[in-house]
């Protein structure tokens, strides 16, 4: 790994999640964690708000959306729900902390 970029890992829920996605979404999927949320993370994505949040991001594309956590010490981005865009569970992103997994 360079020293630019951040190493990412995924929760065991997100890999779950991850797995659970159709082959092209998954592919797109993995293609954002190989490059801008590794080269960027915090470009890639947009901060949370809020006391619990600190360090959270939300990233989001046409089809899929996640949150990860980066920690600027380590430079490592913990990756920890992915889903698909028209999934309910997207509600628990915004307003109030981590989904429940």
């Amino acid at each position: 790994m360079s020293d630019n970029k951040h190493e990412v890992t995924l929760s065991s829920s997100a890999e779950r999640d991850l797995a659970k996605l159709p082959e092209l979404l998954g592919a797109e999927v993995r293609r954002f964690l190989d490059g801008p949320l590794r080269n960027d993370p915090r470009k890639a994505g947009t901060p949370l708000v809020g006391e619990q949040q600190v360090g959270m991001f939300e990233a989001a594309a046409r089809s899929w959306r996640m949150l990860y956590r980066v920690d600027a010490n380590t430079r490592t981005v913990r990756v920890m729900v992915v889903g698909r865009r028209q999934s309910p569970s997207r509600l628990s992103f915004r307003g109030g902390g981590l989904p429940s997994r």
